[in-house]
């Protein structure tokens, strides 16, 4: 099992009620198209807490690549205004 926790690029807090729910389905989302093992999800206003349980054939820095990467570019183009 891996546990992960990463802040946003900047010190906002952006993940109010509406987008975390949006967020928490597109990790989930791309968990399932790449068959990784999410066990906890939690997203507080400021960051993000992962725990996954992964084969030892996946490396964890590929997970949190994959997981960190594609949700950010499709949440970003939704809302663009959190970005500034």
């Amino acid at each position: 099992m891996y546990h992960f926790v990463w802040i946003l690029k900047y010190p906002h807090k952006v993940f109010f009620e509406h987008y975390r729910e949006v967020m928490k389905a597109m990790i989930h989302k791309i968990a399932y198209e790449y068959n990784f093992d999410i066990q906890e999800l939690a997203i507080p206003e400021d960051h993000i807490h992962i725990v996954f349980k992964g084969e030892p054939k996946i490396a964890p820095i590929y997970v949190m690549q994959v997981i960190k990467s594609i949700p950010a570019r499709e949440f970003f183009k939704l809302y663009r205004e959190l970005k500034k």
